[in-house]
């Protein structure tokens, strides 16, 4: 009867053993062609570190990766630690868990939340949450999302920074009562936009 080593099964040339260490796939990363980086992302015995570095060229791997959930209990100061870049990769993965998210958006680095702000699909609760932050370039980007909800068309439209009310008057669905607003906004590039979509004071709009 074979014994538990003949039961695993060999790993293909030059791709890390299943049970390859820690130290082993550290050793293995160096120079090693973008098969056996990815592969090493998806190990579950790849060093945390090593996991944020590799998430900036293959964050789908690294999502992957079985170990992952346990590292995120076991390791949460490590993870935090992540650079912006390699945040905001993982979070613009469409299959991103909402705690990657939620790591972008706590993340100091602005990149991190610019690339949640760009996911096709949010929850309600992500949009509101990121509607709500300082930087009127973020609010921007999502007043543009195809998931806005009206509370947050509404709150848009009379947002205190013009560039945030000049991406909401791009979108192609604004109810009558909104776009009656926008074309008599203080700022002329929205008024202009507006005229030029077919929606000016003059306009064939409703």
């Amino acid at each position: 009867m074979p014994g538990p080593a003949a039961l695993t099964p060999p790993a293909a040339p030059g791709l890390p053993a299943p049970d390859a260490t820690s130290a082993e796939l550290l050793r293995l990363v160096h120079g090693a062609p973008p098969p056996v980086l990815e592969a090493v992302a998806r190990h579950p015995n790849a060093p945390v570190t090593l996991l944020g570095e590799l998430a900036v060229t293959f964050p789908e791997a690294v999502l992957a990766n079985p170990a992952l959930p346990l590292l995120r209990l076991a390791q949460a100061g490590q993870i935090r630690a992540w650079s912006g870049l390699a945040v905001s990769r993982l979070a613009a993965v469409d299959t991103a868990p909402e705690w990657v998210q939620e790591l972008a958006m706590r993340h100091p680095d602005r990149q991190a939340r610019w690339a949640v702000a760009g996911r096709v699909r949010l929850s309600p609760e992500r949009l509101a949450q990121l509607a709500g932050w300082g930087e009127w370039q973020l609010r921007a980007a999502v007043a543009q999302h195809p998931d806005l909800s009206a509370e947050l068309v509404e709150r848009f439209s009379t947002d205190g920074e013009y560039g945030v009310r000049l991406a909401l008057s791009a979108r192609t669905d604004l109810p009558p009562h909104i776009l009656r607003r926008l074309r008599v906004d203080p700022h002329p590039l929205i008024r202009r936009r507006l005229q030029l979509q077919g929606f000016g004071m003059t306009g064939t709009g409703p």
